[in-house]
């Protein structure tokens, strides 16, 4: 077969056109020695084109490959139900708050309240604010603590002070030590 032939085939065989005969033609071209030098890459190709189809499968493939199958499904059955009971999660919530709201409709109440009902309301705030205030303050109380543990902390920031003068005056020590000895010489 000239290379003009194997060329049109190749095409064909690149585009996914060509028959089985058309592929073990290019298959015996590319066993030979032989080969135009434009097409000497593509022989490596079609080698191990040629050995994949002689490969054999161990005898358990089939078997190791259904089992396999059968895992990857139940997995998928499982993800398949956490997705189902996320869903189910999301529509009990929107059912209960659908409930809620035409039980407690605030649209359907009458809205002819005189002033007596708008003064026990505020007062019944007020007590609930008072709780809630009361509750808070109790809460916080252990706070103060803190605070005085603040103070003293910061008390110690002086001490820090005191520790720089001292760094600073240490040269003026060092330089007496230094002019004592220059004064006084060692016997």
């Amino acid at each position: 077969m000239n290379s003009q032939k194997i060329e049109k085939v190749l095409e064909k065989y690149f585009n996914g056109e060509t028959s089985l005969s058309e592929e073990l033609r290019l298959r015996e071209f590319f066993r030979q020695e032989e080969i135009p030098a434009h097409l000497a890459e593509l022989k490596e190709q079609f080698l191990l084109f040629d050995e994949e189809g002689r490969t054999e499968l161990p005898a358990d493939f089939d078997e190791a490959l259904f089992n396999e199958i059968g895992i990857r499904e139940r997995s998928s059955r499982v993800s398949k139900r956490a997705y189902i009971y996320y869903i189910s999660g999301v529509a009990a919530t929107i059912l209960i708050m659908i409930t809620i709201f035409v039980r407690f409709d605030p649209f359907t109440s009458s809205t002819n309240s005189s002033i007596n009902d708008t003064d026990i309301a505020f007062e019944e705030a007020s007590k609930i604010l008072y709780f809630v205030s009361e509750k808070f303050n109790q809460g916080a109380n252990p706070l103060k603590k803190v605070a005085r543990f603040e103070d003293g902390v910061n008390s110690l920031n002086s001490i820090t002070k005191f520790d720089d003068g001292v760094n600073k005056a240490a040269p003026v020590s060092r330089f007496s030590q230094i002019t004592k000895l220059i004064t006084n010489p060692a016997p």
